[in-house]
């Protein structure tokens, strides 16, 4: 991967986590529907796809570029997600438990859930808050979805890269019948990711022309625009809706997955776009090393942006004298849960190495554990 081109996704995936949080700010009780533009066009669930993309490709490189072994992948996958679930878990039942305390007016709604809390942490420590036509939402932090979906995507791709024959397929048929059809239905879009990343691997990418080049990286946007200026994410939705038979929503069905036509579509543009940057970055040199270092800082608070906005935002617009129609108290909320998620940033996905270590440490154990008790 050249440093253009890693830099562009850098920007790409914290560009994206802004809009997922800017999207939720959109919300009516946050902001009394001053931003309910960003609502109607659905930016925040596209921003996720694009994260699936760019997880597939990410994912796809540090194996095959890398020359990663399966213990290496499984200790890497873990901690990364670990590394910011387990402290996301930690603040949101915390934050959410203080909040509704003191501000009960703020959590009566759909955005909590106060049920079964152990069961909540259960589900979300083994993925399976989605799995088949589950949809649990953990506390207030409706954004963990998305991480149940691509813990399952590491899984597969783990299994279907360092496993081999009937082994492959037995693992890949379990994981299937555990997670059901709404994980699925979505796992094309992470998977684009890993074949552009191949594409890229085997210097095709490379081989395209300038132009061509500029054509792959403008085009689908402009595509997208279009797209979303004759609502055909609606038109698809409504074609899922006549697909599935039922008398209830897509949603209520699939969960996130009910998009997943458009998803899919949107995948395949998003896929094309990086192919395109990628061939124009491989030329570029078009930026110095400090705004790097800021990209990179950036961009290693992502995952915590992600994860730890929705608890804050829901507690910040319970507290007292909050107005939604004032432009002034949407800002402090704004700014004030920007700079709570970079320093949450700082005890999670800032700290991988330390977990890299702990998970590293227990599958050591775990290891000696089956020396000892294996026969001599």
């Amino acid at each position: 991967m050249t440093r253009g081109f890693s830099i562009y996704l850098d920007i790409i995936r914290f560009l994206a986590a802004l809009v997922v949080l800017a999207s939720h700010i959109g919300y009516y009780r946050f902001t009394q529907g001053n931003m309910q533009w960003i609502r109607d066009l659905n930016l925040g669930s596209d921003a996720v796809v694009l994260f699936f993309v760019l997880s597939g490709f990410v994912i796809a490189y540090t194996t095959f570029a890398r020359n990663r072994g399966a213990a290496v992948y499984a200790e890497a996958r873990l901690a990364r997600l670990y590394s910011v679930i387990i402290p996301a878990l930690v603040f949101t039942f915390v934050i959410d438990t203080l909040g509704a305390q003191l501000m009960p007016h703020a959590y009566e709604g759909w955005w909590y859930n106060a049920e079964d809390p152990a069961g909540q942490v259960f589900r979300a420590l083994t993925f399976t808050t989605h799995a088949w036509f589950d949809n649990i939402r953990v506390g207030t932090n409706g954004p963990f979805w998305s991480v149940a979906y691509e813990a399952w995507y590491y899984a597969g791709f783990g299994v279907a890269v360092f496993c081999r024959g009937r082994t492959r397929i037995l693992l890949l048929s379990l994981m299937a019948l555990i997670v059901g059809p709404s994980v699925l239905l979505l796992a094309p879009c992470w998977v684009l990711g890993v074949v552009l990343q191949q594409f890229v691997q085997r210097g095709h990418a490379t081989k395209l022309s300038l132009p061509m080049g500029w054509l792959l990286a403008i085009t689908p946007w402009i595509l997208y625009a279009g797209a979303l200026a004759l609502d055909l994410p609606d038109r698809l939705l409504s074609a899922t809706f006549v697909l599935l038979g039922q008398d209830s929503r897509p949603y209520d069905v699939l969960g996130f997955s009910d998009e997943f036509l458009w998803n899919t579509l949107l995948a395949v543009l998003m896929s094309l776009h990086f192919l395109g940057v990628y061939r124009l970055a491989s030329e570029a040199n078009w930026i110095g090393a400090r705004m790097e270092a800021i990209v990179r800082w950036c961009s290693g608070a992502t995952f915590s942006l992600y994860l730890f906005h929705y608890p804050i935002l829901t507690f910040l617009h319970g507290l007292p004298g909050y107005d939604g129609v004032n432009t002034v108290h949407v800002i402090v909320m704004t700014i004030v849960t920007l700079v709570a998620c970079f320093l949450l940033a700082e005890i999670s996905e800032r700290r991988l190495g330390h977990w890299k270590r702990i998970t590293r440490n227990i599958f050591e154990r775990i290891a000696s554990l089956k020396l000892r008790t294996s026969p001599i």
